[in-house]
């Protein structure tokens, strides 16, 4: 079954959107739900099918969209057969909190600080998407009240929207300032054009990746078809969704920031140098010396690196966050076929309101990122990430420098700069600035194994 469904076309209209393209929606709601009655939910499931939004449904951007996705302990509890729930990968089968150690969620980030429902469990995950408020709140509104009766119960929602910027105007930046959104993997079939630094760069420039790193049942960048949790009919074209509620630390950032600098400029220098990027989103690798606003509001220029040139990190760090979680060629070579094999597709938002930049003090309001990570082997793409490229002390010879940015850190390792024609300048006493509040690995199937829910049981 595998082979005939890499062999084909790929079926865009049955893959959902968020699969394979970046969602660009402004505004967004995360509802968590836990399923009570089984036939009533995988009615419910099949029912909501064709809402879904599929790869072919955003080529003409919509003005909203909907997404599904099921846990294995939702699955399970939806009646999925056993013979099928234990063909899942393993790690999805544990879920994410069991996992915690691995990814390094330990101390303020362990599952028993997280918040609910992340604290129990989650079966499934909508996410409603929209490009204004109203309508992305006039849906959230109908599906809860569909929700009675059917089998569901929901047990927690998440208000998620772009930040506004000094003028008030909403921009893609996060809580520490930054432009956030930029590098996104290219992916064949997904009608997402290869932008220089999307995909992979070789002797013909820049191509997209395989669609097997991302869906189920394709091709991927071996060339191969990896096998699929049975049965195939259900599993193919589907794809697995990591969620993250990540908190974000932005007094204890901008603190460390103010006490590790030497004078205001210094305070953006070492920001960018933490970050690989300016607050515009103009890349260290391309804008070493000072911000390039301009650099940054090309999208054909502002990711057209590798890494390869700067292979001693002397423009960007080399565990500068952006640089961590995408290496590039600065670890492969110049092909980087190895490091593409761990590449995510991100989704998500921010969530909660902005520390104002004239404030004093922390004001301890919750306020962070949900990411929506997506990844065809959540072992070899999400976990490796997380637990090599951004907790790794030791990553590629750096002794004892985690992420500055999203890392594990206590207050006990460094950060490294290089520089050219003097000392590496080291700053020690890296606080965590951000920490996990929750999450969970869900699967995304396909739409016509959503449709086709009704009729499996055990």
């Amino acid at each position: 079954m595998a082979a005939q469904s890499a062999a084909g076309d790929l079926d865009r209209n049955d893959i959902q959107g968020m699969a394979m393209r970046p969602y660009r929606f402004p505004f967004a709601h995360y509802h968590l739900l836990n399923v009570s009655d089984p036939v009533k939910a995988r009615r419910w499931f099949s029912g909501v099918a064709g809402r879904c939004t599929s790869v072919a449904g955003l080529d003409a951007p919509p003005s909203m969209a909907f997404n599904v996705a099921l846990s294995w302990q939702g699955l399970s509890a939806a009646g999925l057969p056993e013979a099928s729930l234990s063909s899942f990968p393993q790690e999805f089968q544990q879920g994410m909190a069991a996992r915690a150690d691995r990814l390094g969620d330990v101390g303020d980030s362990a599952p028993a600080r997280w918040d609910a429902p992340f604290n129990e469990r989650v079966h499934a995950l909508v996410v409603v998407s929209a490009m204004t408020i109203a309508d992305r709140d006039t849906a959230s509104t109908a599906l809860l009240s569909d929700l009675r009766d059917n089998g569901l119960t929901a047990v927690g929602a998440i208000d998620a929207k772009l930040l506004a910027g000094p003028d008030g105007r909403l921009v893609p930046v996060e809580h520490f300032g930054y432009r956030d959104g930029i590098t996104q993997p290219a992916i064949e079939g997904s009608g997402e054009p290869a932008l220089p630094g999307a995909g992979i760069s070789d002797a013909n420039g820049w191509r997209a990746l395989k669609a097997g790193e991302f869906v189920l049942g394709r091709p991927d960048e071996t060339g191969a078809v990896p096998d699929l949790p049975t049965p195939a009919s259900f599993t193919g074209n589907g794809t697995f969704v990591v969620l993250r509620k990540l908190h974000q630390h932005v007094w204890a950032f901008r603190s460390f920031l103010r006490s590790s600098a030497t004078d205001e400029a210094d305070v953006a220098r070492v920001a960018a140098k933490l970050m690989g990027r300016w607050q515009s989103g103009a890349p260290l690798a391309l804008a070493a010396e000072q911000d390039d606003p301009m650099l940054a509001r090309d999208p054909v220029r502002n990711n057209e690196f590798t890494y390869s040139d700067d292979l001693r990190g002397t423009s960007c760090p080399i565990g500068a966050h952006v640089r961590r979680v995408n290496p590039r060629s600065g670890l492969a070579g110049p092909n980087g076929t190895s490091v593409h094999r761990h590449r995510l597709l991100r989704q998500g938002l921010p969530y909660g309101s902005r520390l104002p930049a004239d404030a004093t003090a922390d004001d301890g309001a919750e306020r962070g990122a949900i990411m929506l990570l997506v990844n065809a082997d959540i072992a070899r793409q999400f976990e490796f990430v997380q637990k090599v490229w951004i907790n790794d002390g030791d990553f590629a010879g750096l002794e004892n420098d985690k992420d500055p940015i999203i890392g594990g850190n206590d207050g006990s390792g460094t950060f490294t700069i290089p520089r050219v024609g003097a000392p590496r300048r080291r700053l020690p006493g890296l606080p965590a600035f951000v920490s996990t509040r929750g999450g969970e690995y869900f699967f995304l199937p396909g739409i016509a194994a959503l449709r086709s829910l009704a009729d499996r049981a055990s």
